[in-house]
């Protein structure tokens, strides 16, 4: 069942970008803050929220 749509699905997007891009950017073991990205990207992708089905959530319209 999807339940990630609509602005919820840009903002997983762009945040699980820029997130990633502090791999690149940043030095030490701040960097690794940026695998926090990961996530937010699988769950853009796949359209499915585990956090957003335990809270009810659904931002996709179908």
């Amino acid at each position: 069942m999807k339940n990630v749509g609509g602005f919820d699905l840009v903002f997983r997007i762009v945040a699980g970008l820029a997130l990633l891009s502090l791999l690149f950017l940043l030095e030490g073991g701040i960097k690794y803050i940026g695998l926090i990205g990961i996530p937010l990207l699988y769950t853009a992708l796949t359209r499915k929220c585990l956090m957003n089905r335990l809270l009810g959530i659904n931002s996709c319209k179908l």
